[in-house]
Parts: structure tokens; C-alpha cells; sequence
């Protein structure tokens, strides 16, 4: 990447014209961790790039494209600015270039010609890893258990050819591919947008004799990659010597949890990759049939497959996103010093088969082995390269810029729809109800009642009197049997918790006064004493029913149900409740993702599981408001209200910040709440986050204490006493609303870390800017001629 243009700002000054800017007192310096934003990285300089060794294939208004067909790398050209990234690490193979050395120097050739012939190459990169760091594509292949990699150019094994698609327009190319060993061939078309790169791998056009050893395909590992480290050719003594690449100051950004940077840093020790799963692990392909979920530390898998890398800050950045066959999509980060590499690099990796324990007998006796058939899906895979600040109306080359970039795209292909809020209207708050759940009894299992449809009407009249009137509600456990044992899609009702009518008149007395109240349901976590597992659950590809060991109290062993029972049981549920209610939540099967397996060989796939969700929840779209609880991408063109949404990374520490990109995406075009306040999530800092993430608060309540619910699968709603929680409930809403009610129904577009602590979140409406300023240090700022108390909030109109 390089800048023709040199430019010399102050982060402050890296802010589009119609954006709010902000002048800060000195004060203390506030300790940031991953949780938190910091200053975004400084300005990035680079070397100029003549393009000699590239050919000119493609000219838009803004970009010109360049392919260099030896190394099979495209780099596009911003016009305006002449800032430019390369798909490619453009390497040359060592060995090529030390023979052509020694061969000059042998040859007494002149100071001049060797120098010429000297080109660096790089001193932490083998021979596969050049391939690797040049090549458009790279596939993995199994070769027995283990995996191994080609490239399109690499050095053997792999011939290509780019040309322009015949009958096409200018801007359309085909790859062709032929890897001699294994022998796979495959075809790559690529598109050349306006400031865009698109590809297809279409799965049918995919042959040779060893296509089933394939897999996995990597699409350009190293764009957008900072560090290494090179050897020069001393000009006098003709030694190479290592020479650390100028580390480009940028970061990488992940959609784990709300997103996160991976910074270009230099690393002192070895890390393992990330690795986001997009839309979650499928238990039915994992390694073994039987795995253990680790709810210390949950690591959050990425709800939308999209990532992005910046270099320098407002240069130069892209962000890339697949429209085809994300449901099989990793996004791979290796930082600096990871696979024994300096470089920081990361891409999106698309797997076609794997690697399983088959056990054949009840001990667990085994082997490990790859499927006979590979997953078979197409891809495609777009990136949108960002170039300047923003101040030319364009989108800043940052993770705000590829925030907004991605939504408009979402929007144009009705993934997204906006809804706003009433401008300047009071926000929302979510109170979900604990209502009953079964424990372990001396015969058999008993019911646990915390909460009553009568008492949830009874806190909802204290809170009315307490002046919070925007409320909507989901009721948990509401079944007989509580949340554990109940059939997922049945309307049985217990008296003592609720009949049916009492239900009916509690939702239809505060539909009235506003208040929505929905039945709330998981559809995906199924145990024994629930129902049968024959036909119910999924089975692992070794064809043994899947086990999650979830350490509860009740079921330890939690399989996860068939999507086909799911969406029938949603079916089921939504055309029941849609007699007396006007709104459902769901989870579980808004973020639990699977396949099956059968002994018959029949097969339903992910991308089949992702068509009869979308067609399930459209059908009940028209008739119910849907809450959904943290949905991946898929189903959001039908979720009216996201709950839980992260507000967070998974907190590897190699992730140095956290950022609200799943929010700014998501702003306008769906009611987001926070996870449950009163479970940590209810310091100052955390409601100035809510602030910041333009995100609504929620509670899960209940009328007795939550003790009862101990000896239940519900033990983890540790602390909901409603008693307890009234006042903090009443404080954290009016300090959040004092804010963003000012703000609803304006567009949210930008946000900034000016000094570590504050963060800037401009709006606008009607040619109009608001900016919400955040402080979260303990030190008073000042912001154009406002003080912002510390750890405070305000508006600046």
C-alpha cells in the first residue's frame, strides 16, 4: 500500500467535515483493556510503486487495476489519492533470486547488474509460504491426517492463467487453476468493480482425480498483511542481511462478538491463530461426536461473515464479505510471530471437508478419517477497498467506514430493512421473566415456580408508577414443567403458574398500555427426560448422537435437536400463540447452526438448515413481531428485536480493542438490548457502553428469589429478585434514556476514540449533527466549549 500523497494529521483531525471534532483537558491517562477502544493508529508511509512488472487490465472512475501474472497478484489504485493494496505479499522464491546472484558474481557481471538482480526476499517464509503470500488462491488438502497447502503460484505443482472472460464485459476474468499434485482444477471468476473485488468458485466447475483430498479453500491470505522480515544484498560485501519490513500501522478487524482490532503489532511470543467460526461450530462435523462447552470463558463465534483490514488510519482499508457459502466459513487472523512468521495476515477460509474420530464400538474405540464426499457449495466472496477519511463523502478507511460500507450493502439485498425509532422518542427496556423450571426429586422431577402471570403484571405496574411505560417483555418458563422439560411447541399451561386465560388476559391488558409481553422459547436444546432422541436430535457424521456435556445439574448430556424438528416445533408454537399474542421470542435456533448424519448415508447439510430456517421464520414474520436472541445474519431480515447482543470480543489477548461494528451495521434497522444487567453488567462504565453501542438495557426478573432455582438447568439466573433490582432498573434506564432518546431516528454516521477513555458518536438527521460524547475516565473533559463530567455522557446539539 502506498500514498502518493503525503498527509500529516492529528487523530482528531482524521474526521469527516460534517462530523463532530472535540478539544480535551489534560488529565489523567486512562488504562484501557480489550474491552475498550483506543486511539486508533497514525498515519502510515510508504514507498511509491511504478507497476513495471504489472499489466493494466481494468479502469474505473476511481481505481485502476493491475495483474502480475508470475505471482498471480491484482492491486488496485485509488486514483484520487494513488493509495493502493495488493492481494499479494509480492515475493520473490529465494532461490531464484540467490542463483541469479551467485550466477553474476561468478560471472564478474558489474556492481550495477547485481544489484539490479538482487531483489529482497523473505528471511521468515519458506518456499510454501511465498506461494502462499502471493497467490490469488490456496488450497489445503489432506494427505493422510494431515493437512497441507498449494497455491496458485506457487513454486511446483500449480500452473494458472487469468483472461478475460470471452463475451463478458471488460471487467470479467476467469482464473483457471490446475494443481498437478493433487490433481484438482478449479475455476476462480472475478469481477472488477467500481472500487471492488469480486469472486465465484462455483463447486461445479471443481474436478480432478484428488478433489476429495481437498480441504479447504484460502483466497488471498496476505492482503492487506503487515510485517516481515526480508534479506537485503549488502552492496559491499554482497552478504545478505536481515532487514525488518516497515511495520504498517493498521489493524485487523474480526466480527467477534460486537467486533474487535487485531493490531499490526511485534509480538514477543507466539500465539495461537484466531480462528472465528462463522455462525458457530456444527456439532456434527466436529473432531469427536461428544465435546464439552466451556462456559467460563464462552468464546463468542462471529454472527456475519465479514472481516476487514486498515492500514494507517483513513488511508487505505477494505472490507470483505461472502453472499455465497458462509454457513462453511472460517475468518482466520495469524498475528505477528504465529505460524513462526512476523507478519500479521488474515482471510477467509471456506472448508470442504474434515478430518473425524469414527469409533465403531461403545468403548470409544476409533480412527480418525475424512468424509467420502466434500461439502458441496459455491462461493462468493466480495471486498470493498475503502481510501481516505471520509471527508469527500465516502466511507472512511476504518472500521466505522467498513461498518457502514457493509450495511448499505445489507440493505441493497434486503437483508436489512430500516425501521427507525420515533425521533427524539424514549428508548426501550426489555424485562424478561423467570416464571418456573424443574429439578431432580426424590421420584421423578418437580416444578419450581419463581414468577406468576400474575405477579409479572404486578411488576410491570410498579415500574408503569415508576414512569418507565416503553417496555416490552419475554416470558421464560411459562410452560408446565418450567424451561427445562417442557415440549418446546406445546401450549400446556399449569395453574400454578398460569392458565392459558390468565396468559391471554395478561398480554391483552398491557397490549393496551403499549407493553408487549411474548412467550419465549429455546427450540434447539433437547435432553432425555424432555423427549426422545430417536428422530429428535442430530447425529455426529460418525453417526453416533451428538453430546454437549454442559455440566448441569439436571442433564449433563445436551443434544442439540434436528433443525427440521426445530422449524416444525416453531411452526407449531407461533400459529398457537398467534391466537392470543402478537409477538414471539425465540433462541437456540437463532444461533445453533447443524447438520446430520444418518446411517444411511442420507445427509441435510448447513446450507440446507440455513433455507428452511429463512423459509420458517418468513411464514411467521407476518403474523408475529419477532424478538430473536443474538441471530446469526441469516435470519435478520426477520428479527425485530435482537437480544443479548455482545458488547464485547471473545478477549484473546491479542485482541486490543472491541468496537461497535456489529451495532453500527445493525443501527436504524432493529431494536438492539444489551445482555442482562443484573448479571455484572450494570457498573458505570458498562451503562456509558450502552451508550456508546447505541444499545438498550434489559433485565431477567422474577417475584421470589432466584435461590429456589439452584437445584434446576435455570441455576445460571443466579440474582433476579425483582425487589432487589427495582431501584438499579429505574437509575440505569434514566440515565440511558436521558441520552439516546435525543438521538432515535437520527443516522449514526461515525465514531472516534480521540484520546483514550472518550469516545465521539456523531448523528445525523435533516442536514443536522447531534454527537453523543462518552467518557469514561475519571477526569472531566472539555468538548467544544461542554464539560462531560467524568464517567458521564452527554449530548451536543
Amino acid at each position: 500500500m502506498f500514498c502518493r500523497k503525503k498527509k500529516i494529521w492529528t487523530a482528531l483531525l482524521l474526521i469527516p467535515a460534517l462530523s463532530c471534532s472535540a478539544f480535551l483537558q489534560a488529565g489523567a491517562a486512562y488504562l484501557t483493556t480489550g474491552r475498550d477502544t483506543s486511539v486508533l493508529p497514525g498515519e502510515a508511509i510508504f514507498e511509491e510503486e511504478d507497476f513495471a512488472d504489472y499489466e493494466l487490465i481494468c479502469e474505473t472512475d476511481t481505481v485502476r487495476y493491475y495483474w502480475r501474472e508470475d505471482r498471480d497478484i491484482l492491486a488496485v489504485e485509488d486514483k484520487e489519492s494513488g493509495c493502493y493494496m495488493k492481494t499479494g505479499a509480492d515475493l520473490p522464491f529465494s532461490s531464484d533470486v540467490k542463483d541469479a546472484v551467485e550466477e553474476l558474481i561468478d560471472a564478474g557481471a558489474s556492481h550495477e547488474e547485481i544489484m539490479e538482480a538482487a531483489e529482497s526476499y523473505a528471511d521468515d517464509l519458506n518456499t510454501t509460504y511465498v506461494g502462499i503470500a502471493n497467490s490469488l488462491i490456496t488450497i489445503e488438502y489432506y494427505e493422510s491426517d494431515k493437512i497441507k497447502y498449494l497455491s496458485s503460484a506457487s513454486e511446483s505443482g500449480a500452473e494458472s492463467v487469468l483472461s478475460q472472460i470471452e463475451g463478458g464485459e471488460e471487467n470479467q476474468f476467469l482464473l483457471a487453476i490446475t494443481f498437478t499434485s493433487p490433481d484438482i482444477t478449479l475455476n476462480v471468476y472475478i469481477t472488477l468493480g467500481e472500487d471492488s473485488i469480486s469472486y465465484y468458485i462455483p463447486a461445479d466447475e471443481m474436478g480432478g482425480t484428488k478433489l476429495s483430498v481437498l480441504a479447504a479453500i484460502d483466497i488471498t491470505p496476505f492482503l492487506g498483511a503487515s510485517g516481515g522480515i526480508m534479506n537485503v544484498l549488502n552492496e559491499e560485501t554482497y552478504e545478505w542481511e536481515e532487514v525488518e519490513n516497515y511495520r504498517i500501522p493498521g489493524y485487523v478487524l474480526v466480527p467477534d462478538g460486537s467486533g474487535s482490532l487485531i493490531r499490526f503489532v511485534d509480538n514477543t511470543s507466539a500465539f495461537n491463530s484466531y480462528v472465528g467460526d462463522v455462525y458457530g461450530q456444527d456439532y456434527a462435523t466436529e473432531t469427536y461426536y461428544s465435546s464439552e462447552l466451556n462456559d467460563d470463558v464462552p468464546v463468542k463465534n462471529p454472527v456475519m461473515p465479514v472481516f476487514g483490514i486498515a492500514q494507517g488510519n483513513g488511508q487505505v482499508a477494505f472490507v470483505a464479505w461472502a453472499d455465497e457459502g458462509a454457513e462453511y466459513m472460517e475468518i482466520i487472523v495469524n498475528p505477528d510471530e504465529t505460524k513462526s512468521t512476523s507478519y500479521t495476515w488474515g482471510y477467509p477460509r471456506f472448508e470442504y471437508n474434515i478430518n473425524y474420530y469414527q469409533v465403531y464400538d461403545q468403548q470409544g474405540s476409533g480412527y480418525f478419517t475424512q468424509m467420502e464426499e466434500l461439502f458441496s457449495f459455491d462461493i462468493q466472496m466480495t471486498y470493498q477497498f475503502l481510501f481516505g477519511d471520509g471527508s469527500d463523502g465516502g466511507y472512511a478507511a476504518d472500521y466505522t467506514g467498513m461498518a457502514l460500507a457493509y450495511r448499505e450493502h445489507l440493505l441493497e439485498t434486503g437483508v436489512l430493512t430500516l425501521e427507525y425509532d420515533t425521533a427524539d422518542s424514549d428508548i426501550p427496556i426489555r424485562l424478561d421473566f423467570i416464571m418456573a423450571d424443574s429439578k431432580s426429586d426424590v421420584i421423578g422431577t418437580a416444578q419450581v415456580v419463581v414468577t406468576t402471570a400474575a405477579e409479572v403484571g404486578e411488576i410491570l405496574d410498579e415500574l408503569l408508577a415508576d414512569g418507565i411505560t416503553n417496555i416490552n417483555c419475554g416470558l421464560l418458563g411459562w410452560q408446565r414443567k418450567g424451561e427445562t422439560l417442557s415440549k418446546p411447541y406445546k401450549l400446556n399451561f399449569s395453574s400454578t403458574i398460569g392458565t392459558k386465560s390468565d396468559f391471554a388476559e395478561l398480554i391483552e391488558e398491557y397490549a393496551a398500555q403499549g407493553i408487549e409481553i411474548s412467550l419465549s422459547r429455546d427450540l434447539v436444546t433437547i435432553n432425555r427426560e424432555m423427549t426422545s432422541y430417536y428422530n429428535t436430535a442430530i447425529k455426529h457424521i460418525s453417526n453416533w448422537y451428538v453430546s454437549v456435556d454442559k455440566g448441569e445439574i439436571l442433564s449433563s448430556s445436551l443434544p442439540t435437536a434436528l433443525f427440521t424438528k426445530a422449524a416444525t416445533w416453531l411452526s407449531k408454537l407461533a400459529e398457537g400463540v398467534s391466537g392470543f399474542s402478537s409477538a414471539l421470542t425465540v433462541s437456540g435456533m437463532t444461533n445453533v447452526l447443524t447438520s446430520t448424519y444418518n446411517r444411511d448415508g442420507a445427509v441435510t447439510t448447513l446450507t440446507e438448515a440455513v433455507a428452511l430456517y429463512q423459509e420458517t421464520f418468513e411464514e411467521i414474520s407476518d403474523d408475529l413481531v419477532l424478538n430473536l436472541e443474538n441471530p446469526n445474519q441469516y435470519l435478520w431480515a426477520y428479527t425485530d428485536k435482537y437480544l443479548q447482543i455482545p458488547v464485547s470480543s471473545s478477549q484473546y489477548i491479542y485482541e486490543a480493542d472491541s468496537v461497535p461494528f456489529l451495532q453500527m451495521v445493525l443501527y436504524g434497522t432493529m431494536e438492539m438490548y444489551a445482555p442482562y444487567a443484573n448479571f455484572s453488567f450494570y457498573t458505570q462504565d458498562c451503562i456509558l457502553r450502552m451508550i456508546d453501542y447505541n444499545i438498550y438495557p434489559s433485565f431477567v426478573l422474577s417475584e421470589d428469589a432466584s435461590y429456589y432455582l439452584m437445584d434446576t438447568y435455570s441455576a445460571d439466573l443466579y440474582s433476579t429478585e425483582f425487589e432487589l433490582y427495582e431501584d438499579l432498573i429505574v437509575d440505569i434506564y434514566g440515565q440511558i434514556n436521558a441520552i439516546l432518546s435525543q438521538v432515535n431516528g437520527w443516522d449514526w454516521v461515525n465514531r472516534e476514540t480521540p484520546e483514550n477513555g472518550v469516545s465521539i458518536n456523531t448523528y445525523e438527521k435533516d442536514g443536522e449533527t447531534r454527537c453523543v460524547i462518552i467518557n469514561y475516565t475519571d477526569t472531566e473533559v472539555t468538548y467544544l466549549g461542554s464539560t462531560v463530567a467524568a464517567e458521564s455522557a452527554a449530548v451536543v446539539l
